[in-house]
């Protein structure tokens, strides 16, 4: 390359460095909106709160929370998506993002492609509990009375594709056995039905179940992450159970659009990790059954590949897309 081409090229390399390490220092230059998915009130929008919350103190600029529920939260994704890469529209999105991928024909964007991943936020797990006169006590007593009595049992979930019900069809596919899947509109009825023993068996997250299995109107079998849960010590998880490497949560996690300057992510992502050491956003994340869960913005990255390939298979297996 001629001396006066390279020249130039290190010119303009030199100023966009510059330029973004500017952008970097003026962000955030007016109110953050953090978009999500659900309605105000549930878990994800709490968690969107105490994280915005938080980033406020620290940035000295107002977080603002939008719920835009609809379409298994890809209405919020493809807002976020079309909105300007500048850092002031952020998601708060969850493993809906990958499952959508495969879950609908057309989800309206690409969770790889259009959205650039900053950090993880948390993550909780779902619970397999039965009604107290169900005769399993355990994940694997439950496996041994499914492979007795193929498609016998039923189980309830929040609905069709949720992280419930996909967790089940994993679990069933690894274990080798059938359950009857009765869909609900949102947990609270499918966990009332349970508890009145209309379905022996329900899997929701960890906040739907967690009261009611300490009440002892509920069993817990087992939870769908890789650790037993702080508020039920005594529910193994569905690996100990003998599916070794289970593991089939919610997450949360923090995105902007692609194309947002990289100083913009990496400042984000270093605020979001000093916010998730604060005591009290911890304590908001755990009242809704979840645990603090941090991440670089390319270990996002990967992680939402390797989800998306997990999941597009469970939804190719149970037939499901839309």
């Amino acid at each position: 390359m001629p001396g006066r081409a390279l020249r130039s090229l290190i010119i303009a390399a030199s100023a966009l460095l510059l330029s973004q390490a500017a952008s970097s220092q003026d962000y955030p230059s007016k109110v953050v909106t953090v978009v999500n998915g659900f309605s105000s009130g549930g878990a994800v929008d709490t968690v969107a709160r105490a994280l915005s919350e938080r980033l406020s103190a620290s940035l000295g600029q107002n977080f603002i929370v939008e719920s835009r529920p609809g379409a298994g939260s890809n209405l919020a994704a493809m807002a976020v998506v079309r909105s300007a890469p500048d850092g002031h529209t952020l998601l708060l999105g969850t493993n809906g993002l990958a499952i959508n991928m495969a879950l609908y024909k057309t989800p309206g964007f690409d969770v790889e492609k259009d959205l650039a991943p900053i950090s993880m936020v948390g993550d909780i797990p779902a619970v397999i509990a039965a009604h107290p006169s169900f005769p399993a006590n355990s994940i694997s007593e439950l496996i041994a009375y499914a492979k007795q009595k193929p498609n016998e049992a039923s189980y309830a979930t929040p609905g069709n594709g949720s992280l419930p019900h996909l967790a089940v069809a994993l679990l069933s596919k690894q274990a080798g056995i059938e359950l009857r899947h009765v869909a609900y509109r949102g947990g609270h009825p499918a966990v009332t039905d349970a508890i009145g023993g209309h379905v022996p068996l329900v899997v929701v997250n960890a906040l739907e179940a967690t009261p009611y299995i300490k009440e002892g109107r509920l069993k817990g079998l087992a939870v769908t992450g890789p650790s037993r849960l702080a508020a039920l010590p005594d529910v193994p998880t569905v690996a100990e159970g003998g599916l070794a490497g289970f593991d089939a949560q919610t997450w949360w996690a923090l995105f902007a659009p692609a194309g947002t300057p990289p100083a913009i992510v990496q400042k984000l992502q270093g605020e979001v990790h000093k916010a998730l050491t604060d005591p009290k956003l911890r304590e908001r994340i755990e009242t809704v059954g979840g645990r603090v869960r941090s991440s670089t913005a390319a270990e996002l990255g990967a992680f939402v590949t390797t989800e998306r390939k997990k999941w597009g298979q469970v939804v190719a297996d149970t037939g499901l897309r839309e």
